[in-house]
Order: structure tokens, then sequence, then C-alpha cells
């Protein structure tokens, strides 16, 4: 579910013509493609004929046999769509039949534009969590592969998906009163709770296990597990992926008879592999992993000691070789190391015990998978995710995030911070006199000219198309103003134009126990609208 291109459309619905044209008018001078029906028959009908509008605003009192609110009642049984009312009055028994339809809150039809516009945006960013949750938990259902989640202490299910109580025979009732262990014969409680201590400090994101399930019937078979904490409503649940790979490891045991054929396919295999004995001592290198080390030399690769090694000792990889063969736990790993010719390398380690006929753990395979050039991939693809394309300042759902760990860091600690909120003066007209080439340089220039000033700790993004927003950790009301102070100057000296100056107007604010995202944001943005109406070119705080 991508951003949506365009206009955000906004189905109003009003029978009075006065405050249907007041209200669009607002809407579209905000940035909003609207569109005014004067009934609930005709919004219903409207609705009917497939028009789905990203949110409807529906006044309650309506002329016609249907009030507002039974339309939104027939409308939501039809579509999915946030609906926001339109009130003026807020009896007893209107507020009983709001909360009885599936609507998103409602506005007063006195109250002021910004929190009307406000409503809007909250009632439009609920309904995208609500679809997204709504689709995950499609997904979460629907998977072929089995999917647990479980508590990490008591180690009980909290909830399994259709594959997993169809693999294993048993019902959803009956896994309730489940741990992890009922089914899994191969784990046990302490290498389990050191498996979820080492997810806990961040040692690893993931754990993968080869092991076995054991049905209701008592019958076993292989799967690869993936282990995994996550956070919800400040509790830690651990979900376990679980692939059925009987089918797998047949044909591993398979090509386990095949050796000398598998040792031939695997010298000129495109991926690394090598393995060592129970000591850590190499005994098999393929051409890949040579290619991979920077060297030719097969003598030399082989003479090293992978738990003694400097590059695995550093980066944790031989003692993960160590835990894996001593618990008989494949795992995979990623780590980045520099190769003799000084570039540096990403590897992809899949680490899988050997063992002798007896069971028992003879050594370790570990195929490595050259993914350098994926880590870059998405080191470009998460840099375009978090920032403005034209301006390359930070887009607002990142600057969202961050101001909601800075509140969060500010209640732990007690300390204080502030945001700067500026729009560039009359920026409409220069891009009508000069055109949208010189808008574009003035909104990158103010860019450059701002991450110039402010500290690495500082966060600067485009709140919107002239508008920008800067938090200001560990800063207090008036050095945040005498910075707004500086930026408002240093911007007067960009010239355009007929040498014309670049001018723009400051808010400022400081968070305040008890602040929320929007309390603080909605204090700075009136600032900054102050010192729009007290002339632009001004800080106010």
């Amino acid at each position: 579910m991508g951003e949506r291109l365009g206009k955000n459309r906004i189905l109003l619905v009003e029978d009075s013509r006065l405050t249907a044209a007041m209200v669009s008018d607002f809407l579209i001078k905000n940035g909003f493609e609207v569109e005014v029906v004067p009934s609930g028959e005709k919004v219903v009908q409207r609705i009917g004929k497939g028009m789905i509008p990203d949110l409807i605003l529906m006044d309650i009192e309506l002329a016609g046999k249907m009030d507002g609110i039974e339309a939104a009642d027939i409308i939501s049984k039809q579509q999915d769509i946030p609906i926001v009312f339109l009130t003026a009055n807020t009896s007893k028994e209107i507020m009983e039949k709001i909360k009885r339809v599936k609507a998103y809150g409602f506005v007063l039809k006195d109250t002021d534009r910004i929190a009307l516009l406000s409503t809007i945006d909250m009632a439009m960013r609920l309904h995208e969590a609500s679809v997204y949750a709504t689709m995950f938990e499609r997904l979460f259902e629907t998977s072929v592969n089995e999917l647990y989640i479980f508590n990490p202490e008591s180690f009980k299910f909290v909830v399994v998906n259709k594959a997993a109580t169809a693999n294993l025979g048993y019902t959803y009732r009956e896994l309730e009163g489940m741990t992890v262990f009922d089914i899994n014969p191969q784990l046990d409680i302490e290498g389990l709770r050191e498996i979820i201590k080492g997810l806990m400090h961040g040692k690893q994101e993931r754990v993968v296990l080869d092991t076995v399930h054991r049905r209701k019937d008592g019958s076993l078979y292989y799967v690869e597990a993936y282990l995994q904490l996550f956070e919800y409503r400040r509790s830690k649940y651990c979900m376990m992926f679980a692939i059925d790979v009987t089918e797998r490891k047949r044909v591993e045991d398979e090509l386990e008879e095949s050796r000398k054929q598998y040792v031939e396919l695997a010298q000129e295999a495109p991926i690394g592999i090598l393995k060592c004995d129970v000591e850590g001592n190499v005994v098999y290198i393929n051409k890949k992993a040579l290619e991979i080390f920077g060297s030719s030399n097969a003598g030399e690769i082989s003479n090293i000691n992978f738990f003694t090694f400097p590059l695995f000792v550093e980066s944790g990889l031989s003692q993960k070789l160590k835990e894996c063969m001593v618990n008989n736990l494949s795992q995979t790993v990623e780590n980045s190391y520099t190769s003799k010719s000084g570039k540096n390398i990403w590897l992809r380690i899949h680490i899988k015990p050997l063992l002798n006929k007896d069971g028992m753990v003879k050594g370790a395979q570990l195929i490595l998978d050259d993914i350098t050039e994926k880590k870059e991939m998405e080191r470009q693809l998460y840099e375009m995710s978090i920032t403005d394309p034209l301006t390359n300042a930070y887009n607002f759902r990142y600057f969202i995030r961050k101001l909601e760990e800075e509140i969060l860091r500010a209640q732990r600690a007690g300390e204080s911070f502030s945001l700067i909120v500026f729009d560039i003066d009359r920026f409409k007209s220069f891009n009508d006199s000069f055109g949208h080439q010189v808008g574009d340089f003035i909104l990158r220039a103010t860019v450059d000219m701002v991450k110039g000033r402010i500290r690495r700790t500082d966060t600067l993004a485009r709140w919107g198309g002239e508008e920008f927003i800067i938090l200001l950790p560990n800063t207090k009301l008036e050095d945040a103003a005498k910075l707004a102070e500086e930026l408002r100057q240093r911007l007067i000296q960009l010239k355009v134009g007929n040498n014309e100056s670049v001018t723009a107007s400051f808010g400022v604010a400081e968070y305040q126990e008890g602040d929320t995202a929007y309390s603080i944001l909605k204090r700075a943005d009136a600032m900054m609208y102050k010192a729009k109406n007290d002339g632009r070119n001004c800080v106010r705080y």
C-alpha cells in the first residue's frame, strides 16, 4: 500500500449551501479535492455506484428522510471509507448515535479550521492503520507456512495460524494451553532461553533453527524455524516462522550419500563453501570462498582456524560457530569485513553443524553469500524512503517518528527540546514570476543553508510545499528562537530573480510536560502563522 498520488478526495455531505461553500473552499485551499452532495440519500447513491473518496465529511442533521448517521451506517456496510461527522448538536442522544456507527470522530461546526484539518488528517491516518492491520492479519492467517507467536518467558502460545493447526493436528483451543516444547522435542528450556536472551540483547535480529515438530499423532517432520522478537503494547513476544522442510531433508540425505559428486559441484558453485572440523580448523574451501576472501592460495586459507582467526573473532563469528556446534543448531548471520584488497564486503553466512554416523557433531559447514550489492541497495532504498527527493531533507513521516522518540526521551530524562517551523514567504509569487525551476532552487538552497548551520543531532524535514520544520534536542526556547533569528537573517542573503531576497516566517515552540506530537506541532505552527500575520519575515515564540 503506497502513498497516494495527487490530492486526497473528500466527499462533503451538507445541505446548507453557505456552510458547504465555506468548508469546501477552506479544504480546497488546503490541498484537498472536494465534491459536495446535499443529502444522505445522494451520498448513499454515489457510494453505491462505485465512488470511493478518501474521506466523507458528513453533516448529521440533513434535509430529507435520511440523516447523516443513517447514511453513514449504510455506507460502512458497503465500503471501508473513513467518515467524520459535522455537527452543531452535541446532545447525549446524538453522541450515542455516533457511537453506534463506524465513524472516525466528529467536528463541531463552529470549531476552528485547524481543528478540522487535524481531525481529517487523524481520521485518514487511523483508517490507513486499520487497513494495514487487517491486511497483516489476513497474511498471518492465510500463510502456507506455520506461524506461532508465544510468550518468551512462559513459552506458551499466544496465537497460531491455520497452517500450524493443520500440520500439527491440534485445534486452536488445544494449542492455547501448550508451549513450544510440546511440539518440538529437540528444544530445551535453557537452550531456548539463551537464544531469546541473545535476541533481546540485539546480538542478531533472528535465529534460524533446523529442527523437528511433533504432530498430535506422534509423527515427526523437519522444519526450518525462524525465531524473532517483536514488541507490542510494551510487551515482548517471540514469533516463530516454520517451514516444513521434510522433503528438503530427504534430498540433503541423498546428497550426503553422493559426497564426491557434491564436492565436485561445490568447487564451481557461485557461493562460497567452507568446512571446518570440531576444533575450528578449515578442512575444505571452494573457489568462490577463495575469491570472497581475496586469496588465490587455498593453502593459505586452509591454515586458518575459525576459532582464533582475528577477523572471525572480532566479528563474533567464532563464538557463533562454537555455539552452533555445541548446541547442534544452524544459524544464519550477516557480517561485514575488509578484504585483503581493502574492499568492504558484506556476507550472509549460513552455519550448519555436520554430524558423524553416530549423530555427534564433527564440524560445521559455512555457506558464504556475497550480499554487498544487496546491502548497498537496501541502504539507498532506506535513504530514499526517509528523505524528500527534491531537497534531500527528511520527509514528514520520518520526522514524526523522530519527534515521538524525542518526546519519549524527554519524558524519561526530564530534559527539553524545541521545534522551529518556518514557511518561505510569498513562495507562490517566486514560482509565478520566475518559474518552478527558481522555486525548486530556493527550496534546495534553503535546505543547504539550514543543514550547514544546525547540529548533527538536529533533524530538518520538509513539512509541506515550502514549509520546513526543525527538531532541536536539548534546546531551550530562547536558544531555539536565537537560532531561528539567525536562520532568518541568513535566508535574506539568498537572492533570486531581480536581486530579490528570500524571506521566511518562523514559529518556535518548546516541549512542555504532557505534550504529544500533535500538541507541540500545533503550538509551533500557531507561532509561525502569528509571524505571518505580523507582517512575515520575523520570528515568533
